[in-house]
Formats: C-alpha cells, sequence, structure tokens
C-alpha cells in the first residue's frame, strides 16, 4: 500500500473496523468476514518475519455474534477451507432454524484448529446463548449441542487440577479466568429446562451434580485475609439450583417433586451452614409448589402415622417459606388451590382438609392484594383468572354434589365478576362445575330451547353483556350493590364453610 510493504495495522485496527460495521448493521458478514480474512492474512506474513503480531479471540467474538443475530434466511458462505466442517456440521444443518449457529460452530472450529486462537469466556457465551435461545419444547436437539459445547472446553481445559496449578503461578486470580464459569453452566441448564421435558430434566440434574463434584474436589487458588476463599472451578449458586427445580416442575416426571424437595432442603442447608448467597427464594419455592402440582409426592413425611397429603406439603412450604423471610406472589397461592384441588383420595375427611387449604389460601391471597406488605412483591401478589379458575376446580372437585355445592360456586363465580378476572378459562370450569341450568342461570343468558351435548356452542366472554365487562365493573358494582357489590366472600363465607362443611 502507501505506507509501504513494511507496514502493518495493528490488530486491534481491524477489530475496530468489524465492530464498526456490527454497530452499522448485524447483516454486513459479508464485509466482516472480508475484514477477517484480511487480518488473518497480515497475521500469517507477520509470523513469516517472526514480528509480534498476535491473533486475539476479540476479532471473532464480533463476527461470531453478527452471525449468530442475522437472520435465519441469511444467505452466507464460507471464506475459509473445509477446515471448519468438523462440528458435527452434516447431522445439526438438517435443522434449517440452527443454521447461522452452525456457521458460527464452523468459525469457532477454523479459529481455533486452524489459526490457534484461543477462544475466551465472551466466544463461548455468545455461541451458549444462541444455543439457549433455539432450546424449546419439542426440540431438545439444541440443548444438547448447547452442552456438547461446554464439554469441549472442559475437555480443553484438561483436568481441574492442571488449571489450579497455572493458576496458582499468579498471586491473584480474576473472576474470569475461572471458566467454564457459572454463566456459562446456567445457560447450558436453562436450555435443558427450556426444553420442558422428562429428558431436558434429567440432563439438568446429572450436569448440576456434576458441577457440586468438581466445585468440591477443586483446589483453593486465592487467599483473603488468610484465608482460602476461591476454587478453580464454577460453584454453583441460587440461579443453577432454581433453574434445575423449575425443569423438574415441568417435567411431569413421577419422582419431580421428590427431586424439587430435595434440591430445596440442599440449598436450605447451604443457607443455614453461613452461606448466604444460597437463600431460597421466592421463585425457587414457588417451583417446588408447582412440582407437586405436576407430579405426586412420594416422600415418607406423615402426620399422625398418615402419609402428608400434596396439599398439606404444599401449604407446609408456604409456612416455611414465609419463616424464611421469602414473599409468596400470586403464583404460589394459585399453584397451592390447584395442588389442593387434585386430591386424588376419596376420603370425606382429606377431601374437607384438602378443600380447607384452598379457601385459607384464597382468603390468604386476597388479604395479601389489600395490604402494603405486599406490594411490592415479584410477580404482584392478587386473585387473577387463573385463582377463580383453580377455586372453582376445587368446589367441583372436593365439594359434594347438593345445594352448598352449588352454592360456593356461585358465589365464586360472582367474585370472579365482580373484581373483573372473568375469562374463557373461568367460563369452561364453571360450565363443568354445574348443570346446564344453573350455567345460563348464572351468566343471566336465557336458556336454549332444545339442548344437544354435542352440538351445544361453548359460551365465550363475548356474548355476555357488556356491562360485564371490566371497563364496566365499577358502575355494575354500585348499581347492583348486594349482588355483585357485596361480595359474599366478605360476608358469612368462611362462617358458612366453617358451619355447613365442618372446616376446622
Amino acid at each position: 500500500g502507501r505506507l509501504g510493504n513494511a507496514f502493518a495495522p495493528e490488530a486491534r485496527a481491524f477489530g475496530t473496523s468489524i465492530a464498526t460495521w456490527a454497530k452499522y448493521n448485524a447483516a454486513n458478514i459479508f464485509r466482516a468476514e472480508k475484514i477477517l480474512s484480511e487480518l488473518e492474512r497480515v497475521a500469517e506474513n507477520e509470523a513469516a518475519k517472526n514480528n509480534n503480531f498476535k491473533l486475539r479471540a476479540t476479532p471473532y467474538n464480533i463476527v461470531i455474534q453478527m452471525i449468530v443475530k442475522s437472520s435465519s434466511n441469511t444467505k452466507t458462505r464460507s471464506y475459509y477451507s473445509n477446515e471448519r466442517r468438523s462440528f458435527e456440521a452434516n447431522a445439526i444443518e438438517a435443522d434449517r432454524s440452527n443454521e447461522n449457529i452452525v456457521y458460527a460452530m464452523h468459525l469457532l472450529d477454523h479459529m481455533e484448529y486452524v489459526m490457534k486462537v484461543e477462544p475466551d469466556a465472551f466466544t463461548y457465551s455468545i455461541l451458549l446463548h444462541a444455543w439457549v435461545q433455539q432450546s424449546r419444547p419439542g426440540n431438545e436437539q439444541a440443548a444438547d449441542h448447547a452442552e456438547e459445547l461446554l464439554r469441549r472446553r472442559l475437555h480443553s481445559a484438561g483436568e481441574p487440577e492442571s488449571n489450579s496449578t497455572r493458576s496458582r503461578k499468579s498471586s491473584k486470580v480474576a473472576e474470569g479466568d475461572v471458566w467454564p464459569n457459572v454463566k456459562h453452566y446456567s445457560s447450558v441448564l436453562k436450555a435443558h429446562a427450556k426444553t420442558k421435558s422428562a429428558g431436558g430434566a434429567r440432563k439438568a440434574l446429572a450436569l448440576l451434580s456434576e458441577m457440586e463434584r468438581v466445585y468440591s474436589n477443586a483446589k483453593f487458588i486465592e487467599e483473603v485475609d488468610g484465608k482460602s476463599e476461591k476454587k478453580d472451578a464454577a460453584k454453583p449458586d441460587l440461579v443453577c439450583y432454581s433453574i434445575v427445580i423449575d425443569a423438574f416442575a415441568h417435567s411431569r416426571l413421577p419422582e419431580a417433586s421428590d427431586v424439587a424437595l430435595r434440591l430445596l432442603r440442599a440449598l436450605e442447608t447451604k443457607y443455614k451452614g453461613g452461606d448466604k448467597s444460597m437463600k431460597p427464594n421466592t421463585r425457587v419455592y414457588t417451583a417446588v409448589i408447582l412440582s407437586l402440582v405436576n407430579s405426586p409426592y412420594s416422600g415418607n413425611e406423615s402426620q399422625s402415622g398418615k402419609q402428608s397429603s400434596n396439599a398439606q406439603k404444599a401449604w407446609s412450604i408456604l409456612v416455611q417459606m414465609k419463616k424464611n423471610g421469602a414473599k409468596p406472589n400470586s403464583f404460589t397461592y394459585n399453584y397451592i388451590i390447584n395442588c389442593a384441588s387434585q386430591a386424588s383420595s376419596h376420603d370425606e375427611e382429606d377431601q374437607r382438609i384438602a378443600f380447607d387449604i384452598a379457601i385459607r389460601a384464597f382468603q390468604e391471597l386476597r388479604k395479601a392484594s389489600q395490604s402494603e406488605e405486599y406490594s411490592n412483591t415479584e410477580g404482584g401478589c392478587h386473585p387473577d383468572s387463573f385463582t377463580y379458575a383453580f377455586m372453582l376446580k376445587a368446589c367441583t372437585n372436593l365439594l359434594p354434589f347438593g345445594s352448598l355445592r352449588t352454592k360456593v360456586i356461585s358465589q365464586t363465580f360472582r367474585e370472579c365478576c365482580r373484581t373483573g378476572h372473568l375469562n374463557e378459562a373461568v367460563l369452561h370450569r364453571l360450565r363443568k362445575s354445574v348443570s346446564t341450568e344453573q350455567f345460563y342461570d348464572m351468566i343471566k343468558l336465557p336458556l336454549p330451547k332444545y339442548l344437544d351435548y354435542r352440538s351445544e356452542r361453548e359460551i365465550m366472554t363475548h356474548d355476555l353483556p357488556v356491562s360485564w365487562s371490566r371497563k364496566h365493573g365499577v358502575e355494575r358494582d354500585q348499581s347492583q350493590k348486594g349482588e355483585y357489590g357485596d361480595s359474599v366472600w366478605k360476608k358469612g363465607v368462611k362462617m358458612d364453610f366453617r358451619t355447613d362443611y365442618g372446616v376446622k
């Protein structure tokens, strides 16, 4: 060029140029790759001259990030030889939605194996995040590729002991030097959890167990105030445990609630042992309760010689979480009500206990919605459409046929209408809870002249009077005082349950 053949721009200049194109438009992959190709050519020429020109991961990271962010239908082509096609390309490329990530993986192969440039933590973070974004129910392949990428780094890093020996050469070790770090592991755990499958949950648990084992066996590499504080392995944190518990809560595995409760106890033990960062939060406790909803609890806890029901276990978790300072939210109470509504026992006493738990959860939720203490609770703490749908489900499954059941269902439905939470889910649940005549009477619509369950059209919210909408709710409350304005939940329902149904 004009500056002579002996002049070579710094690698940082190439990186700045690539970053500029990336900032302007993420679709400029062609231009970015051309600049990267030129950078590699300059590096090879300088190496031949024995000049100190070292390639680093940063420019590759920028291009990789551009690739994974570009649209899936972007036509990309390689400026490199076939050395990149070493990451199970043929198997992965069958899935067109993963095409860009596969192409980015080829660039990683070329970077590490051809150009001998060592990837850094950010390189793996970009690619792991991309696989997490592709993971979804029915697509476990993306999560598997995320774990393969993580293990690729573990294999290249070698055994923890070799890492610790290398790390102890410096008196101070930065947090970024320990990698794969906990964020890399949590990304893979999240990818497995997003599949919401039994296989995904088991893989997540296996990876968490491996994390605990490796961290337990790792050596200390840093001392603070004369005490060993840091190990050369990623420490499983609260986020990792929360992800795995959530994975089992959605897996519907028979052992899901057992595993979730065991992980919760492990967290509480760590917290009580002095690790304040492992204090279970609202999300963790709520996910454990959800696991009880989706799978039966087969533990050996018993009350008066009798195994506790799922509803009783869910309520005990609520008590424990409030004792530990975690505030329940709407999801917590809704899951408890739903758990109680699914009581499988046909014993009248067991059903009474389950219904009592559902009512207590509902009343606590209503009270919390009016309390300033729960005003800033994550996720909110107030009844919603799910609350009333689950309460109708509890009435249907736990109350015997009769006037009391009809009365409670009617009261629940009226309260739902008064608060403006009526939707199709509530109407559907109401339709399954009462007879056709009672249903049409409750929704204030004329009974069809000819009833045939095979041809009967499902009633939707748009079939109801406009005055039933949330917009007109206040006016309706004031104009129809006594029917909708003064909710029977506020007056006498609690007494009705306790006297008529025998709730203690």
